[in-house]
């Protein structure tokens, strides 16, 4: 069954590894803009919720995560967050975590909605993007593949269509 990650705890800091210091000087890794501010801001020091309050919010537990599977960035303890990082493979899933998975219905119409605005969106130019989210076979691949699709259209078309797509496939994931 699909899984997604749980929230983030809203008192976990966050530190940068010596990657991210690197990123931070070099700009290597070409961060898009709100994943290079957060980078900047954490040190260390400030709670996941204080940070939360520099970027869309509903979007800190995604940026936190991105950042830290970049190796960019790591809990303040140097230990991993079990809120943070993905579950290896198979890994059996209790009657509580379970109740947060989504169903396969809400994992197939979040899928189905991100292909069909894309298509709707970018016509013929969509297919690259469109099949990134349909080889997505479960919920963790596809946040992947969402966050990926999300990342390339703010850059083709800015913000608002990136953030136009997020609400079509959120949509479609609470609709059943």
């Amino acid at each position: 069954m699909p899984r997604i990650l749980p929230m983030l705890d809203p008192n976990t800091i966050f530190r940068k590894t010596e990657l991210g210091n690197i990123e931070v000087a070099s700009r290597k890794l070409g961060l898009r803009a709100e994943l290079r501010r957060l980078l900047i801001l954490i040190d260390g020091r400030n709670t996941a919720a204080k940070l939360a309050a520099f970027v869309r919010m509903p979007e800190i537990d995604n940026l936190l995560y991105e950042l830290q599977s970049l190796g960019v960035i790591e809990t303040a303890d140097g230990i991993a967050s079990a809120a943070i990082v993905a579950p290896p493979p198979n890994t059996p899933v209790s009657a509580a975590e379970n109740s947060l998975a989504p169903t396969q219905e809400q994992f197939v119409a979040a899928r189905k909605a991100g292909v069909r605005f894309l298509n709707e969106t970018l016509g013929p130019d969509a297919d690259t993007l469109a099949i990134r989210l349909e080889r997505a076979a479960n919920a963790h691949e596809l946040r992947d593949a969402v966050t990926h699709v999300r990342q390339a259209l703010e850059r083709l078309m800015g913000t608002g269509a990136a953030q136009r797509f997020l609400d079509a496939v959120r949509a479609a994931a609470t609709k059943i």
